[in-house]
């Protein structure tokens, strides 16, 4: 998964709570007495609204762990680069003896 499907998705999310609530807002003004209708979908509102709140402590999660997938990489690769040179060096011992 890479940034641009997460910020594709977080503005997909964030655009359907605006049309749900904007929607909702509207079915209060010209439809008040439909209570069933309106609550159904203020807690379809709510619902969406906590997935999103969600997806953002996810995207925040996701982000840490590629930083900290990172710092072990070049940590990895660090510790690489020592085994190759103490091969060299066990190499050069062998050769002197």
């Amino acid at each position: 998964m890479n940034s641009l499907e997460i910020l594709k998705a977080k503005i997909n999310l964030k655009t359907t709570l605006i049309k749900f609530k904007s929607s909702l807002e509207e079915l209060r003004e010209k439809h008040e007495d439909r209570t069933d209708l309106i609550n159904s979908m203020q807690e379809s509102a709510n619902d969406i609204e906590h997935f999103h709140n969600v997806f953002l402590q996810f995207e925040d999660e996701y982000y840490l762990e590629c930083k900290a997938n990172l710092r072990n990489q070049i940590i990895i690769a660090e510790h690489k680069h020592e085994i190759d040179k103490l091969k060299e060096e066990i190499k050069d011992l062998k050769l002197e003896l």
